[in-house]
């Protein structure tokens, strides 16, 4: 399946919000100024957002390379664009 760039960053803000558990809120998540952690994501909801990319996007997500692109969704997409999600 083909993603435009609105299509996949909406993709990706509903994982965010379902694996913060309710702490990252929809309307909170398109804010670019804080990372996720900034809005108080857990390392447990960072560990379930990377499977609920892999297993959605059918990417790796090496945890002990850099991370930091999992901040915000602009950069999540970035990533997944990299990774050839079309």
């Amino acid at each position: 399946m083909t993603y435009t760039d609105s299509e996949l960053s909406d993709q990706v803000a509903d994982l965010i919000v379902e694996s913060s558990g309710g702490v990252v809120t929809g309307e909170q998540v398109w804010d670019e100024s804080a990372n996720l952690l900034e809005k108080g994501f857990s390392s447990l909801s960072f560990l379930q957002l990377i499977d609920s990319l892999e297993t959605t996007y059918g990417v790796y997500i090496d945890v002990e390379a850099d991370t930091q692109f999992l901040g915000r969704v602009s950069t999540i997409v970035g990533f997944l664009r990299e990774q050839n999600v079309a």
